[in-house]
C-alpha cells in the first residue's frame, strides 16, 4: 500500500507544478510533513495519508489537517478580520459550530432526496 501526499501552495510566488523542472519536482516529492522544514519553493506538505486508512480532513484558514488533530492545532482565540478584533471564542469552537451546521444541512438535503425518490417509486409501482 502506498501513501497519498497533499501539497498546498502557500503563496503566489511559488511556481505551478506544471512549470517545475524534473529536479524541482524530485525535491518537492522528497518533502515530508515529518521533516523540520516541510516547505519548498512556495509549497508545503501538510500531511500524508496511508492508503487503507480513512481520515476526515478539515481545511481551516489555509491549514489542512486531520480532524483528530484539529483541537490541538486550533487552540488560539479566533481573530475576526471583519471586526478587527479577537473574540473570546477559540478557533476550534468556531470550526466545530460550522461543521455541525453543515452536517445538519447535508442531512436535511439527503432526507429530501430520499423522500423524493420514495414518492417516485410509489407512483411507478401504483401506476
Amino acid at each position: 500500500m502506498g501513501t497519498t501526499t497533499f501539497f498546498l501552495r502557500h503563496n503566489d510566488s511559488g511556481k505551478s507544478l506544471n512549470k517545475m523542472g524534473k529536479k524541482e519536482l524530485e525535491k518537492l516529492d522528497n518533502l515530508s510533513p515529518y521533516n523540520e522544514t516541510p516547505y519548498f519553493n512556495g509549497w508545503s506538505v501538510p500531511l500524508e495519508l496511508h492508503n487503507g486508512n480513512v481520515y476526515a480532513l478539515v481545511f481551516w484558514k489555509g491549514k489542512l489537517m486531520k480532524i483528530e488533530e484539529a483541537p490541538k492545532v486550533l487552540n488560539k482565540k479566533y481573530y475576526d478580520k471583519y471586526r478587527g478584533k479577537e473574540l473570546k471564542v477559540y478557533e476550534w469552537t468556531i470550526l466545530k459550530k460550522y461543521l455541525l451546521a453543515q452536517i445538519e444541512y447535508l442531512d436535511k438535503e439527503f432526507k429530501k432526496t430520499r423522500r423524493k425518490t420514495k414518492r417516485k417509486n410509489k407512483r411507478n409501482i401504483a401506476g
